[in-house]
């Protein structure tokens, strides 16, 4: 096992999609600047899951995606907020060299991503379920600094 060490994490805006108002956010293993164009394909990937309508009973049509840039692979994180207080994930992957695809069995979220799911769920809770308020969870972003680089 490998020592932890804090990743460069960075908000940067957000993106909307056949409805959905999702906050983006990349993670970098070595600090390195995170280009969403390399991933476009695993994000296309990821918006394709995402239920129809955006806005439903209990489903605000809100959530977060992120490019994770990792140490043995890329990741794509697609978390929404869904039955008004529970949040379906999709992660796709990316090893070198090879294409975008869901991830196996053993793959999921790790702990780097976890701290962007923590934030975000501290935010549907302070905003959502306190105010029911959209704009107020969209505006909330963990306190990272801020990219205006667009998808």
């Amino acid at each position: 096992m490998r020592t932890y060490r804090p990743r460069a994490i960075c908000y940067h805006d957000v993106y909307q999609h056949a409805g959905w108002h999702l906050k983006r956010f990349t993670i970098s293993f070595d600090g390195s600047a995170v280009h969403w164009d390399d991933f476009a394909a695993g994000v296309g990937r990821a918006l394709a899951a995402l239920p129809t309508p955006a806005q439903a009973p209990g489903r605000p049509g809100v959530g977060f995606v992120i490019g994770h840039h990792g140490r043995t692979a890329d990741f794509v994180v697609l978390g929404w907020w869904d039955n008004e207080n529970e949040l379906p994930l999709r992660v796709f992957v990316r090893p070198p060299g090879e294409h975008w695809r869901a991830a196996g069995p053993s793959e999921s979220v790790c702990v780097w991503d976890l701290e962007v799911i923590w934030a975000e769920r501290q935010a549907y809770v302070d905003t959502m379920l306190a105010e029911g308020t959209a704009e107020a969870y969209l505006a909330r972003h963990g306190g990272w600094a801020e990219d205006e680089v667009m998808m």
